[in-house]
């Protein structure tokens, strides 16, 4: 149970903006999207809720409908529907949608905690595709360091994502 609005907004905000931002690539808007749905959700407290479940599922779903708002105020039906097929908002997709978001965003904060040259270093080798190799090279610095820091990072990891997004990040890197 959320307890107060302002644990509530802190807890959620930064997730809904990146949430949004995923559906219409503007930060801008995302941002306003975010705070659309939280002041949809205070004028309809008393109609949702207090789970913490169903508060997020809430807040959650404002924003999707209106992305979906918005995008059909710009286009015809017709064209809409050619455009954007009605699959895309299928539940499944939007809980997955959901979980990337929070998954991508708890791995952006953890690597933003690692020291500087950590997160190069993870940068380059487990996003950019580099082999420890060739960050030595670019790097100038030993391929034991690489490997070190690279251990250090996935300790550290290890101890700041929750236990259930480091094994997706572990199944991520080895695919």
């Amino acid at each position: 149970m959320i307890n107060t609005d302002k644990v509530l907004f802190d807890k959620y905000y930064k997730l809904l903006c990146y949430f949004a931002w995923k559906m219409v690539k503007d930060k801008n808007l995302a941002e306003d999207l975010a705070q659309d749905a939280f002041a949809a959700y205070y004028l309809n407290k008393e109609k949702v809720s207090p789970d913490e479940a169903a508060v997020k599922a809430f807040l959650y779903s404002s924003i999707r409908f209106a992305v979906f708002n918005q995008s059909r105020k710009g286009l015809s039906e017709k064209k809409y529907w050619e455009r954007t097929p009605y699959t895309e908002f299928d539940s499944i997709d939007f809980e997955q949608q959901i979980i990337q978001s929070e998954f991508t965003f708890a791995i952006h904060v953890a690597l933003e905690q690692l020291p500087e040259t950590c997160q190069k270093i993870f940068q380059l080798s487990y996003f950019d595709g580099l082999t420890t190799e060739e960050i030595a090279k670019e790097m100038e610095i030993s391929i034991n360091t690489i490997k070190t820091h690279k251990k250090r990072g996935l300790k550290a990891l290890r101890n700041v994502l929750k236990p259930e997004y480091f094994s997706l990040f572990l199944l991520m890197l080895n695919q």
